[in-house]
């Protein structure tokens, strides 16, 4: 049977003349055959003016190519040799001329289709034709001039109509060099990028992004008003879901800290963000007062750095390459001895301690018994249980004047917030003033190599058709970009795909990192491939925090069954918010 576009009931078609041309159509000719039935067509006409028309039928073959069909039903129809009539219960009434209308849609479609292919293809690499179908009535006497019999197809060739279909476009082609067969793409182009490409009408993200970022950064910027009252405390343990601004926050307080005069430690786990912090508070023309107070870095290179300064060997004592084990028992240690090499100056007034979830122990220990210049010295801890990489938290051995919790998320849409909070079946707490956004954008990809493909289109429409800028987008996944699927992509149309959450910022290109490596940072638009499933690397959390990390946008491109399953349950939650 013939792929038939629309396909549809033959009894629901809405002239009753084409219903027996489109049943034999359909049951006749093979499956390669492609055939549109009622083409509408809009073409330029003399000048600016739009000329309309319709196709009754175009029948479309790889190897033969075009052929348009004009159906004429009626009782009786006659030429008198100049005009066309068929008789009416008002007597005979003139109609357009068929062979002439017919040949109108052709040369309309071809000029469509060389356009539209951006003249890849011409009427000389399209074979083309067209005939007439009389469905009701059988003929006798000599075609018109303008016609012959091989090109048109009454009645009694309607129980042969492949036979029929196969003779007029024969007529059409050139005995000497036979068909034009079409190659694979080029056949594909001329039906669904020229006769019926996709037309989608879309609301663009890029406008709506600096909407929702200002309201959001208002509700930031609330929540350290809020909290501005805890500064009485100089130790406190801030506990706060995903989106609550415990970032935010914790850099304000540190600042605070440099500007009463304390030589101030902000100390995170990752790295990325450490980086981009440390920029945020350099380029602030408000800190030229006390910036030289305020270190920014993440724990791995403060410890390294502090070796380095009193000239400590910083590896382990097997010698082989560092391990956790390494971190976590021998760093403690290094960090102890450079601290009494160094002597005070090595030392802190003040420590922020921002994804504190990740610190185990003896980080703590080496902290506020080594770095800080006072045993009980200013200690701020900012922590999410949710986010922790080490499974459960290793909470200090340290006594807070106060514990305060925020439960509000402040950096996400309310559907994003939503969506996040359903992956660790968690309770979201969304501000009501924060705005609604658009649901989770989920992709599904029958495999590796199509999902790659879906992350690709994906970006390629956000860039160029919904203005959205690269330095707006990351590209989160369970590994690095070198061992996932963009491995081997460089570029987006030009626009380069970079591994540098610095670079990316400064409008470098589109990121592609890991949920580990954006911790603690966050993107108006994320894009999550390579969801297969979960394992050591990649767990429940981690797709929890990548979901987090975006503000306005939340695209999932999921293959496997065991993460499509949690992104489908997140996505019913986000379209339930209302």
């Amino acid at each position: 049977m013939a792929r038939m576009y629309p396909d549809v009931p033959s009894g629901d078609l809405e002239h009753s003349s084409e219903e027996p041309v489109y049943v034999a159509l359909r049951d006749q000719l093979g499956d390669d055959y492609a055939v549109l039935h009622s083409y509408p067509w809009l073409r330029p006409w003399r000048g600016d003016a739009l000329l309309e028309g319709e196709a009754d039928f175009v029948v479309l073959h790889p190897q033969r190519g075009i052929l348009v069909l004009e159906v004429k039903g009626g009782e009786t129809i006659r030429h008198d040799g100049r005009r066309w009539f068929r008789s009416t219960s008002r007597g005979p009434e003139e109609f357009q001329d068929p062979f002439v209308q017919a040949r109108n849609n052709m040369h309309a479609l071809l000029d469509i289709v060389r356009e539209r292919s951006g003249r890849r293809l011409s009427k000389e690499d399209v074979a083309h034709g067209y005939a007439v179908v009389f469905p009701h009535l059988d003929y006798d006497g000599s075609p018109p001039p303008h016609a012959d019999k091989a090109i048109i197809i009454s009645r009694k060739h309607l129980p042969m109509m492949a036979q029929a279909i196969e003779a007029a476009y024969g007529a059409w082609t050139d005995a000497a060099s036979g068909s034009k067969p079409l190659r694979q793409e080029q056949y594909r182009m001329l039906l669904h990028d020229c006769l019926m490409p996709k037309f989608r009408v879309f609301r663009p993200v890029g406008p709506d992004i600096s909407k929702a970022a200002e309201r959001l950064l208002e509700l930031t910027e609330t929540q350290a008003q809020v909290f501005e009252g805890l500064y009485v405390e100089h130790r406190v343990l801030v506990e706060g879901v995903a989106g609550s601004g415990k970032t935010f926050l914790a850099l304000h307080r540190a600042m605070a800290f440099a500007r009463e005069g304390k030589r101030t430690l902000f100390v995170c786990y990752n790295k990325e963000l450490a980086a981009w912090l440390r920029v945020q508070v350099e380029e602030d023309p408000t800190t030229a007062g006390f910036g030289r107070l305020l270190t920014v870095k993440h724990f791995h290179s403060l410890a390294a750095d502090l070796a380095r300064d009193a000239d400590i060997e910083f590896r382990p004592q097997s010698g082989r390459e560092p391990t956790d084990s390494f971190w976590n028992d021998e760093v403690p240690d290094l960090i102890e001895q450079a601290i009494l090499n160094l002597g005070d100056a090595a030392k802190f007034d003040a420590i922020v301690v921002d994804e504190a979830q990740d610190f185990c122990l003896g980080w703590w220990y080496a902290l506020t018994n080594s770095v800080l210049s006072q045993p009980d010295g200013p200690l701020y801890a900012f922590l999410d249980p949710h986010q922790s990489l080490r499974g459960e938290v290793q909470w200090p051995d340290v006594v807070f004047g106060a514990r305060f919790k925020l439960t509000i998320n402040c950096r996400n849409t309310q559907r994003i917030a939503t969506a996040s909070a359903s992956v660790l079946s968690l309770t979201p707490h969304v501000f009501k003033r924060a705005p609604l956004g658009g649901a989770l954008r989920v992709l599904r990809a029958g495999s590796d190599r199509q999902q790659k493909g879906l992350v690709l289109q994906e970006l390629r429409s956000l860039l160029q058709r919904e203005g959205v800028t690269p330095n707006q987008i990351a590209v989160i996944g369970p590994a690095a970009k070198d061992k996932g699927s963009l491995a081997d992509v460089r570029d987006i149309d030009g626009v380069p795909l970079v591994t540098s959450a610095l670079t990316w910022r400064t409008g470098g290109g589109v990121l592609v990192t890991t949920a580990r490596s954006f911790k603690g940072l966050e993107a108006e638009v994320v894009i999550l491939y390579d969801l297969g499933g979960f394992g050591a690397l990649f767990k429940r959390e981690d797709l929890y925090v990548s979901c987090t990390r975006a503000k306005v946008l939340l695209v999932a491109v999921v293959h496997g069954d065991q993460c499509r399953e949690v992104i489908a349950a997140a996505q019913a939650a986000s379209e339930a918010e209302r």
